[in-house]
């Protein structure tokens, strides 16, 4: 049978080094900055975050339109001619990315594309991939698409991703939690872990101190919480994050038992709503 080739949207967070040798063909979400809209990695990071601070506004992120998804399906096809594609998608829940493609999917047929809805975001969308990449590689050329589809479906439910971003300052311009909740955990420096569960965000155990002295616990916590599957972890970090902090997770990763990690640098469409110094992991049960 022909190849699969994997598309998704830029939200998923995967790095160069995941996307180039397995061939993932990634379209880019949007931010819009005071009605001036950008491709999501069109600019720097740092800006998503700037523009808030200055504006007291969040940057307004958007999935890409029919119009979009229409394009860069046909140029998948025009790439490898012969090809059969999987798009997974952005959370429903999250955003209209899953329903833009599935309407612009309807100008192909189901036997050379299909949509998935991720039901998560960010770095859980990137771990479902990164399965579904292995997936592919061992079943792609002897099973149908809707046979590849059906697998990687099945392992949605055990993605297991959560983050905690280092201000509520965003969650409160987005409408997410009030005001008095945003005082009251400033005051104190509290940080709640969010975890995307079923397509949806929801906040969980509660953490005092900076991203650098509780990251730490993040791990552990997670880990015993979710009990994954050792064979590798994403840890997701904000562009304020250090090297240092970085390599010191993946080092208590390794010491944990986990064959492999990696770690994901958050875009700009994601950064808009977690800020610079978010800190988040994800891996399969």
């Amino acid at each position: 049978m022909s190849r699969i080739i994997i598309s998704t949207e830029s939200g998923s967070d995967l790095p160069w080094k995941i996307s180039v040798p397995n061939c993932i063909e990634i379209l880019p979400m949007h931010v819009t900055f005071d009605r001036k809209m950008f491709y999501d990695g069109e600019i720097d990071v740092a800006d998503a975050e700037r523009f808030f601070k200055e504006s007291n506004k969040l940057p307004v992120t958007s999935a890409p339109n029919l119009g979009e998804y229409s394009v860069h399906f046909r140029k998948i096809f025009q790439k490898y001619p012969d090809c059969r594609v999987i798009h997974i998608a952005y959370s429903s829940r999250l955003s209209a990315s899953y329903q833009n493609a599935v309407i612009a999917s309807k100008e192909f047929p189901q036997s050379r594309l299909q949509v998935i809805d991720s039901q998560s975001g960010s770095i859980g969308t990137g771990v479902l991939i990164i399965k579904a990449c292995e997936i592919i590689s061992v079943l792609g050329k002897s099973h149908s698409l809707n046979e590849c589809v059906s697998i990687i479906c099945s392992q949605r439910k055990k993605v297991c991703c959560s983050f905690v971003p280092d201000s509520l300052d965003y969650l409160k311009a987005g409408g997410r939690i009030s005001g008095i909740a945003h005082f009251g955990a400033t005051v104190l420096n509290i940080k709640p872990c969010i975890s995307i569960e079923n397509g949806m965000l929801v906040s969980g155990k509660k953490y005092r101190g900076s991203i650098y002295r509780i990251a730490d616990s993040l791990l552990s916590d997670f880990i015993s919480k979710n009990k994954p599957s050792k064979d590798f972890i994403v840890i997701g970090y904000g562009y304020k994050i250090n090297k240092g902090l970085l390599f010191s997770l993946k080092r208590q990763a390794h010491k944990m038992g986990f064959k492999k990690s990696w770690c994901f640098q958050i875009g700009s469409a994601v950064t808009a709503h977690t800020g610079g110094n978010c800190i988040g992991f994800s891996a399969l049960k």
